[in-house]
């Protein structure tokens, strides 16, 4: 066989073998769209299916024909229940935002560490090997900790919900009893969704700042990574 046959062989092995791994790049970045839809479809669910609103009027009601509990006692703790309640619905809203953010990064990287691969014989066998095995570990990275954040923000979403449900077990109940309803039992029952929602809200804050920063190191390590990759470039 010619050198040229082989040098054209060569080549086109290395197209291929770029092509494969786009393709491979489009397909995760298919698999994390289809993620993102499904949080951002429980996050839509979860805050719509609060009703925290609704048992508003109806309690105002009933109590104002009950008389079990004055007006503006009601208004002050309800006003304070559905402040940390919007606080709760932003914070898991930020939480989401900052997933759809993550996928794009990744699949950004991914794409341009692709493009970066040699197509052409000047580059040695063992760099292009090498090449080749950080872009598919990374891609196997990214595959694995976008589902693992996925299935933290599901299960983060439907607590949410299943909170939300459980409180409206309890609202209901404040519209059965009604006329026996005490202002004391009141304020406990909502001291204790507005205690339990400020902690989950820390919680929410926390983990979005940890995610944060394990991004950073992530953009740090993946830069320190250019630049010795560069050093062996000039020293060849």
């Amino acid at each position: 066989m010619s050198q040229s046959a082989t040098t054209l062989s060569e080549s086109r092995l290395l197209q291929i073998e770029k092509t494969a791994l786009y393709e491979e790049a489009l397909r995760a970045l298919y698999r994390a769209l289809d993620a993102a839809g499904l949080v951002v479809k429980e996050l839509q669910e979860s805050t719509s299916s609060s009703m925290l609103s609704e048992y508003d009027e109806a309690l105002r009601k009933s109590l104002a024909q009950h008389r079990s509990v004055r007006y503006k006692d009601f208004e002050a703790i309800f006003k304070h229940a559905l402040q940390t309640q919007k606080r709760r619905e932003t914070e898991l809203s930020l939480s989401v935002r900052q997933f759809l953010s993550e996928q794009t990064e990744f699949s950004q990287e991914v794409l341009r560490e692709i493009a970066q691969l040699p197509e052409t014989e000047s580059a040695e066998p063992s760099e292009q090997a090498r090449r080749t095995a950080e872009v598919t570990a990374l891609m196997k990275h990214f595959a694995e900790l976008q589902q693992k954040r996925r299935e933290e923000l599901l299960q983060l979403l439907r607590e949410f919900r299943a909170e939300q449900e459980a409180f409206s077990v309890q609202l209901r109940a404040c519209l059965a009893q009604a006329k026996e309803l005490r202002l004391k039992d009141l304020k406990t029952m909502f001291q204790t969704f507005q205690a339990a929602a400020e902690t989950r809200i820390q919680q929410t804050q926390a983990r979005r700042k940890e995610v944060a920063e394990m991004l950073q190191r992530f953009k740090l390590q993946r830069l320190n990574q250019f630049k010795d990759r560069y050093a062996r470039k000039n020293d060849e």
